[in-house]
């Protein structure tokens, strides 16, 4: 199970197994330690779904503050249930439009980059090559499971980066478990010929219904592109059912904020790179 910690004035779960290797920086946040209220308290990072502007300004800074990292180090993209796979080998993508580039998921081997991956139910797994030195950052709900998004990662920093699955570690983190996922025959026929359907997926009490556990189905496709099994570690939390730590959307029927989890390399900080400005990804 992940470990609860805290940095400055956040709140939030690392995997064990990741703090081994000191070049590389990790969080999956909690829901605590912001300025939000109501149905968004605390720490959302989201404006899009009602929560005041200028509440989760504030929360980037103390997020930005509590690792001592600058705001404009966070890129975030616009995540859309894909399987786009962003490869960052310069400036962010995006910036110079001055947009948000889509996707769900990003690559890089460039150090002071945290990776962002908003969540509120869907799964974000973190990869590191820990002999290249390069990280992959996927957010995964059904949508982009069902593509098999967190495999192309694997393919991508394969092809990309000339990574070996035998050195990639991975961290899924807290999403909604199988205790509270049921869905319905379309998310079931989208994925049931998926290696490790039978284990990920159990018939519901309904006709017609089954219980998805979402975080070991990605777990399956790290398997089937080589991962070590011991090599992937999952974080052991359900954001259901632990209102006081997670935001959930199927709990809160979609009126509900998003954490941010992020991944960074370490390393010298360069004024060439100039970062995106996380005030326009809100």
């Amino acid at each position: 199970m992940f470990q609860i910690v805290r940095s400055g004035e956040v709140s939030f779960l690392q995997a064990p197994k990741l703090l081994e290797f000191k070049f590389v920086t990790h969080a999956f946040c909690s829901r605590r330690d912001g300025v939000s209220q109501g149905a968004f308290a605390s720490l959302n990072m989201t404006a899009g779904h009602g929560d005041a502007k200028e509440r989760v300004r504030k929360n980037w800074r103390i997020l930005s503050r509590s690792f001592d990292m600058p705001e404009r180090s966070f890129f975030v993209m616009n995540q859309v249930h894909s399987d786009e796979v962003l490869v960052i080998r310069e400036n962010p993508p995006g910036q110079q439009s001055g947009g948000i580039p889509a996707g769900d998921a990003c690559v890089t081997q460039l150090p002071e980059v945290a990776l962002c991956i908003k969540t509120a139910d869907c799964v974000p797994v973190f990869l590191v090559d820990v002999h290249q030195r390069v990280i992959g950052a996927v957010h995964a709900g059904w949508g982009g499971t069902a593509l098999q998004i967190t495999a192309r990662v694997v393919d991508v920093m394969v092809r990309e980066f000339q990574c070996r699955p035998a050195d990639i570690r991975a961290a899924i983190g807290p999403s909604i478990g199988p205790c509270c996922y049921e869905v319905d025959s379309r998310v079931y026929l989208a994925m049931r010929d998926h290696h490790g359907a039978e284990h990920f997926f159990s018939p519901a009490g309904a006709p017609g219904k089954w219980t998805l556990d979402l975080p070991l189905a990605n777990r399956y496709q790290l398997l089937g592109r080589g991962l070590a099994s011991d090599n992937i570690e999952l974080s052991g939390f359900c954001t259901v059912c632990r209102p006081d730590l997670f935001f959930s959307h199927r709990r809160d029927a979609g009126k509900t904020g998003r954490h941010v989890n992020f991944i960074l390399l370490k390393g010298k900080k360069s004024q060439d790179k100039i970062l995106l400005d996380i005030t326009k990804g809100l």
